[in-house]
């Protein structure tokens, strides 16, 4: 089966076709007026995936599969950190007495989207991050951005995901990180200016790798805003007109969560 408007495959687990007979999944849609598409912008979860660090995600199998087209239930355990792969930063992951993700309403977890497309500049200069002047162009282009929405970074990042760590964090000969982000600048005036929901990246953190002492994520958090990390399938976005959801794993007291972001359009 083909989701409407994506052209992708629906599998079951581990990737392998639906088993002979079995029934076919539920039909998509019908979609809200004016949307024909929808996209995951998630990475799956796996433990081999980019990260931070060398922890990575670690899982065991608690009952195995039934043979095909035979009953039985199939249970996985994982240990994984709350920022792991695809995932949302809540506001009391840097700053102090910040919500957690329980916290955040479900409206602000529905944001239209803004992609700020910034692949040229970052394929030339790791270590770019987007600025006011790119938000301004961008609005010269597509509209002012609305309040409440969800500003994306498409640096192209993603694309490096499978060729691993090194290659996501952009090491260096020296050891050190380099990849894109956003500038505070930006963030300052996208939550005071245009009062967005939160901001989100292709890349591992919303400041660039060389950042030292993460700024943007101290005006995003200092804000009350959220910032989504490590998204994926950006390219497939219009720059503006879809709607972001954020299905964020909602843990006690969790100052962040593996997310499942879909857009529709």
């Amino acid at each position: 089966m083909c989701l409407h408007g994506t052209g992708e495959t629906v599998r079951s687990r581990g990737g392998a076709a639906a088993p002979a007979g079995a029934r076919p999944a539920p039909a998509v849609g019908p979609w809200p007026e004016g949307f024909r598409h929808v996209a995951d912008l998630s990475h799956v979860l796996s433990p081999t995936m980019p990260g931070w660090d060398d922890d990575k995600p670690r899982r065991e199998t608690l009952a195995e599969s039934a043979p095909d087209g035979e009953f039985g239930f199939y249970l996985q355990r994982w240990t994984f950190s709350e920022h792991t792969g695809t995932h949302l930063d809540a506001p009391g992951h840097v700053i102090g007495g910040g919500r957690m993700v329980p916290d955040i309403r479900p409206e602000e977890l529905v944001a239209p989207a803004a992609v700020i497309d910034i692949r040229a500049r970052a394929a030339e200069d790791p270590d770019t991050v987007v600025t006011v002047d790119d938000v301004l162009e961008f609005e010269k282009a597509h509209g002012t951005i609305p309040p409440g929405a969800a500003v994306l970074m498409r640096s192209g990042w993603s694309e490096r995901w499978e060729s691993g760590d090194d290659a996501v964090r952009g090491v260096a000969a020296d050891g050190s990180w380099h990849f894109p982000g956003f500038g505070p600048e930006a963030c300052e005036f996208l939550v005071s200016r245009r009062e967005i929901a939160g901001v989100g990246v292709d890349t591992l953190s919303t400041d660039p790798g060389n950042s030292p002492d993460f700024p943007a994520h101290e005006v995003v958090g200092r804000a009350d805003r959220w910032g989504l990390e490590a998204l994926t399938g950006l390219d497939r976005l219009p720059p503006s007109g879809a709607l972001l959801s954020v299905g964020v794993l909602p843990g006690l007291d969790a100052s962040g969560g593996p997310s499942r972001v879909l857009a529709l359009w």
